[in-house]
């Protein structure tokens, strides 16, 4: 190998771990709403909850047989906020992909409610970036129908 080669490869890979590093940072960034969303629903904090969504932001939930509901998001803060049980959503990965002040994010999930799997299923998030930062704009998820042992063995992160 030349010297010259060399110096490039160093230098190529060197490079690398800055774009992993600005990649990961912006996906912190990307999904801190999300994260802080279900940060409030074990604290059952209302307002906490409300802040991670756009003002006009949607909440659904799609059903079998293309049923698709949506939820008032501002009912739904009242209720997590009013509940006395655990609520605790485990996100298995996150899948990020963003543009400029657009993201979406795929994550699957397992929800438990007092220690025990409730239900499981995929979240999909869009975000937007505004004047306070990324906020969630639309929500929808599904539930498995199914093992969810299985499935948060089939869509755990891997390493």
């Amino acid at each position: 190998m030349s010297v010259m080669h060399f110096k490039y490869t160093v230098r190529t890979l060197g490079f690398i771990p800055l774009v992993f590093t600005a990649f990961s940072t912006l996906a912190n960034e990307v999904t801190q709403p999300i994260d802080h969303l279900f940060d409030a629903m074990r604290e059952h904090n209302e307002q906490k909850l409300l802040n991670q969504f756009t003002t006009s932001a949607l909440l659904q939930r799609a059903g079998k047989d293309s049923n698709v509901q949506t939820t008032d998001i501002a009912k739904f803060a009242v209720a997590i906020g009013k509940s006395t049980s655990f609520l605790d959503e485990q996100l298995l990965a996150k899948r990020v992909q963003q543009s400029g002040n657009l993201a979406s994010v795929w994550t699957p999930y397992v929800f438990y409610l007092d220690q025990k799997v409730s239900h499981c299923g995929i979240n999909s998030f869009q975000l937007i970036h505004t004047e306070q930062g990324w906020k969630i704009h639309y929500l929808i998820d599904n539930v498995f129908e199914g093992d969810c042992e299985e499935f948060a063995q089939a869509h755990a992160e891997k390493d």
